[in-house]
């Protein structure tokens, strides 16, 4: 039951993620659909539904069990961003052709580049989810700013987030293809890799400081 939940919840990020996906595809302005993307992972934390990369960080820290819920949440953002993808696709064309050539523009990027670019992208997350859920009340009003800029950063400088590009390969058609499944997959691992060093890092010197 337990697994089961995880995965319902797991979808139930992907879905969000993909709103935000879908409202960045709809936007004339990148800043506005930068910042409008922000919503989804909003209500991902709201709600604490499981998004795989503001888990990542933590991989360290458990037991290799935890690799399996990342798995399970890895599959079901993936589940949630596939079904979005195929009813924009078919509710709103038009958005299916601004992802295809999203998506088109993201293959012609060096294998590296985009472990790299998904790097980049995994610190902001981990930035942005990290501080959210701290426990510190007086800065209610600073867990939604870093979300709301962190975010945007990452969207307007191009850095890759996985789940959401589940969402645009599966909008446009090209998650369904070698190169499209060979490119989610590097992201991914840039996205955890990034979090997963940055996250280290951020303890270590914290811990230096507090001696």
């Amino acid at each position: 039951m337990k697994q089961l939940q995880n995965l319902v919840s797991a979808i139930l990020a992907g879905v969000m993620i993909s709103f935000g996906g879908g409202v960045y595809l709809a936007c004339e302005s990148k800043v506005v659909g930068a910042i409008l993307f922000s919503l989804g992972l909003t209500v991902i934390l709201l709600n604490g539904f499981l998004l795989f990369t503001g888990k990542t960080a933590y991989l360290l820290e458990n037991k290799p069990s935890y690799i399996l819920l990342l798995c399970l949440i890895w599959v079901g953002n993936l589940l949630g961003c596939m079904g979005m993808g195929a009813l924009v696709a078919n509710a709103k064309p038009a958005l299916a052709e601004v992802a295809d050539k999203i998506c088109t523009a993201k293959l012609e990027q060096l294998p590296l580049q985009t472990i790299g670019l998904g790097a980049l992208c995994g610190i902001l997350v981990y930035i942005a989810v990290d501080f959210f859920r701290s426990d510190d009340d007086k800065k209610a009003f600073n867990k939604y700013l870093i979300v709301f800029t962190a975010i945007p950063a990452f969207i307007l400088c191009g850095f890759e987030h996985s789940v959401a590009d589940m969402f645009y390969f599966a909008a446009s058609g090209q998650l369904y293809t070698g190169k499209g499944i060979v490119y989610i997959l590097l992201v991914t691992v840039g996205n955890l890799v990034g979090a997963v060093v940055f996250h280290v890092v951020r303890k270590f010197v914290t811990a230096q400081v507090k001696k």
